[in-house]
């Protein structure tokens, strides 16, 4: 019994093994499926790793940040140095005459090769406010960039959901056509045999091919439609075209159902957060600031400057020798290009001020017109579903009525008619109230990737 019970257990052992192997494979294939699937939130990440558009506004928003540092930078006295060796027809005096005593005339030496080297140290000490407007110009420019770079990423994730949803919503569509092609085939054969055992008409036969054909043709350009959605989507994500396929999208819907904030409260929050809104305040200020670098001119700016020099000769006796100094400059007259730089700087203010305006007067329209669809989708979802419920009701209705003869073959096709254009006109609505509630949430400011996975989750 022992030598039987331990020739078992390799084939136990054996009989494990597989299990085990057949446990993994089903886990490598189960992660193998996952992996060729593309969520909503896969492509708005691998839209902004790759999409030109952003990557145009994060190279401006690293320019500005650099333009700040150099604007910053003429706080800060500018250290130079200066080094040359002149070769001249004549001997030349190599060091410098401070005076025409007899000492210093008998050591002045006369060579044709001059050495000279300097370090020089300049600092403006008042320049009539051009360096603190231009810090100010710039720090303006650098969060209007990182305000445009904030605008600009929103915009690419409305972009890529409401590409998401258009290959959707065209599969949805398609899917409802094909539900109609098979009910009316399914008509076309009850009429065939009728019509074989003489109980039907040959028009019942040529109206159900003729909405068959109305179909084939709808279906026709729905597949266009759905072509077209797959390579936009393609296109922003930065994948190929067959990567983008309905088959590997995932479905979406909204986690959450309904719209609480009030109307002002919304406009009110998209005049804190909205960084259009926030660019356009921020040229503002840097208009501002650029109007004051102007007036600046109109000052008289003094500088301190200070060296260290040598001088020197091919037989390299050297002379060195320190002196500073401070300079007040102005000018007096430049043809009047300080007039019309203030004159330019006063109408860009205005011009950035009505620019602020439209902007405020664009964001409010944009809140209203998103709030106004989110709520309108909404509703209309909630009537379509009720539509398709009671239609589908209606076709099994008509579908029993024709099978006992009681009913008409037109009122069937009209109703499977109905019926196909609600499915249809659901996927679309379902499909719309997530890009009206996107839209809404960019239009206030708050579209972020944690806004999306956070209100737009995975449908099962």
């Amino acid at each position: 019994m022992r030598c039987r019970a331990t020739r078992g257990i390799p084939r136990v052992l054996g009989l494990a093994g597989l299990a085990v192997l057949g446990v993994a494979g089903s886990a490598r294939a189960q992660e193998s499926s996952w992996r060729d699937r593309l969520t909503l939130g896969e492509a708005v990440a691998l839209a902004r790793e790759t999409h030109p558009s952003l990557g145009a506004a994060r190279a401006g928003e690293d320019a500005a940040s650099a333009a700040l540092g150099q604007a910053k930078s003429k706080w800060w006295p500018q250290l130079g140095s200066r080094a040359g060796v002149t070769r001249y027809e004549e001997p030349m005096v190599v060091a410098p005459i401070h005076g025409f005593t007899q000492d210093q005339f008998e050591r002045i030496e006369f060579q044709r090769t001059l050495v000279q080297g300097s370090a020089s140290l300049a600092w403006t000490v008042f320049d009539g406010g051009a360096r603190v407007n231009g810090i100010r110009v710039a720090r303006a420019g650098a969060a209007a960039a990182a305000a445009g770079r904030v605008a600009t990423e929103m915009t690419l994730i409305a972009q890529v959901t409401r590409a998401y949803l258009e290959v959707l919503t065209a599969r949805g569509v398609l899917d409802a056509q094909v539900q109609r092609i098979d009910a009316l085939q399914a008509e076309r054969r009850r009429v065939g045999q009728l019509l074989r055992e003489g109980q039907a008409a040959q028009v019942e036969l040529l109206r159900v091919d003729a909405a068959l054909a109305e179909v084939e043709a709808q279906q026709v350009a729905t597949r266009t439609r759905l072509d077209l959605a797959e390579r936009e989507l393609a296109r922003l994500v930065g994948i190929a075209p067959r990567a983008s396929r309905v088959e590997r999208l995932a479905p979406v819907r909204l986690s959450g159902q309904t719209i609480t904030e009030d109307r002002a409260e919304l406009a009110e929050r998209a005049k804190s957060n909205n960084p259009e809104l926030e660019r356009s305040q921020q040229k503002v200020r840097a208009a501002e600031a650029s109007r004051g670098v102007a007036r600046a001119a109109w000052i008289p700016a003094v500088n301190l400057g200070g060296a260290y020099q040598l001088f020197s000769s091919d037989a390299w006796n050297t002379t060195t020798e320190w002196n500073v100094g401070i300079a007040v400059s102005y000018p007096l007259f430049t043809g009047g290009a300080r007039s019309n730089a203030v004159g330019r700087a006063g109408a860009e203010l205005r011009l950035a001020r009505e620019e602020l305006r439209l902007a405020e007067l664009a964001v409010e329209e944009g809140v209203d017109r998103a709030l106004n669809a989110a709520i309108d989708t909404r509703a209309l979802v909630s009537a379509l579903r009720r539509t398709v419920q009671l239609q589908s009701e209606v076709v099994r209705i008509e579908q029993l009525s024709l099978d006992a003869g009681a009913g008409t073959q037109t009122d069937y096709l009209r109703a499977e008619a109905d019926l196909a254009r609600a499915r249809s006109l659901l996927i679309e609505a379902e499909h719309a109230e997530i890009a009206a509630r996107v839209e809404l949430a960019r239009v206030v400011g708050e579209l972020t990737t944690e806004w999306l996975n956070r209100n737009v989750e995975t449908a099962p």
